[in-house]
């Protein structure tokens, strides 16, 4: 029921982060090339993404599953997925782990692969339930599902306030993922919530042969929030949850911080990467892929498939415009075209050791 409940509060409620990141963002400058010595129809957003070919460097990251009434959501999605060629996310597969051989609950992550069946498709499970699991079983739900990868999530923070939360988020977790990047055949991604990455923990994961991240960013929906308002008004959870509401590190922050440490490794960058302009920037900035969640999701319950289809199908051509006017004919291009920083960024960047223009140069 859990599940439910947070996709109602997501659709219907205000969720995001405050609109500080928006300095954020604002504070990434493209460079705009009045002759950009390209036409709009060389841009090539194509990539290869875990061994598939995508139309675009853009995800639909992990939202639903584990309830019989997602079931036409995540079907949904699933469409939007195989019809623009882009990879898809599951949700939290915990409740396929309590409910092993309910049929129902697994068909709401099953039915992704088999709508989907020519776009990379990556499970999702939390960290802090890692420990308690025997390996095999992650093992034989990754081929059950026909994963291309496996996202393990950290969320501290929106365990921290959940009703029902887990907070043992002790070193061990780091020694199981370690063993899980040896031991299955596709590859792991250590992700946030919308909290966000830091460059220790990543450079933690980095060191234990992780080679997929995905920021999830402080700039989206704020999953804090979100358990917020499954409390009671006086639950001293509640109170916590307000003082935290702006707690977390801003996504382009995450984005650089996680290049900084991880300089080969795959980055995803996501939490409020809401539009084609925010992705752009987020790719000349380091990220090799971007993940959007919530404006699919909502658009989806309250307007209909042609309608989330349509976001998408603006947003990946906002990108595309993007590049050209940057005179980028790749994702890979874009990156080695100017950007200027600016503060906040700039501050916040510095502040934590990073030399910007050694960055920005070698980027």
């Amino acid at each position: 029921m859990r599940k439910i409940e947070h996709i109602d509060i997501v659709v219907t409620k205000d969720v995001d982060h405050p609109d500080h990141c928006e300095k954020y963002f604002d504070s990434i400058v493209l460079i705009h090339q009045a002759l950009p010595m390209i036409s709009l129809d060389e841009v090539d957003l194509s990539a290869k993404f875990l061994n598939h070919e995508i139309s675009a460097p853009v995800m639909i990251t992990g939202m639903t599953g584990g309830h019989p009434e997602v079931y036409t959501l995540n079907e949904k999605l699933a469409r939007i997925a195989e019809a623009l060629r882009i990879p898809i996310g599951l949700g939290s597969m915990r409740p396929l782990l309590i409910k092993r051989g309910d049929q129902a609950v697994a068909e709401t992550y099953k039915v992704v692969r088999r709508t989907a069946p020519d776009v990379p498709v990556i499970g999702n499970i939390g960290a802090v339930n890692l420990p308690g699991l025997n390996i095999r079983e992650i093992v034989d739900l990754v081929n059950e599902l026909e994963l291309d990868a496996l996202a393990v999530h950290l969320n501290p923070a929106q365990e921290s306030v959940q009703l029902e939360g887990d907070t043992g988020f002790k070193f061990e977790i780091v020694d199981y993922i370690a063993d899980l990047v040896k031991t299955l055949s596709v590859p792991v991604i250590v992700k946030e919530v919308g909290n966000g990455l830091s460059m220790e923990i990543v450079g933690v994961f980095y060191s234990r042969g992780v080679r997929y991240f995905d920021v999830a960013g402080a700039c989206g929906t704020n999953w804090v929030t979100v358990e917020k308002y499954r409390l009671s008004p006086n639950h001293v959870k509640r109170q916590v949850a307000d003082a935290l509401a702006s707690w977390g590190i801003p996504t382009p922050v995450a984005v650089v911080e996680a290049r900084y440490v991880a300089r080969d490794a795959v980055i995803i960058a996501s939490g409020g990467v809401w539009d084609g302009l925010r992705a752009a920037k987020c790719l000349s900035l380091g990220a090799d892929m971007v993940g959007l969640a919530k404006p699919v999701l909502k658009t989806l319950v309250l307007e209909g498939f042609e309608s989330a289809l349509r976001f998408l199908e603006s947003y990946i051509q906002t990108l595309k415009t993007v590049m050209f006017l940057t005179s980028s004919r790749t994702p890979r291009e874009l990156r080695r075209k100017p950007v200027v920083i600016l503060s906040p960024l700039l501050d916040f960047l510095k502040q934590r050791g990073i030399d910007v223009y050694e960055y920005v140069l070698s980027r």
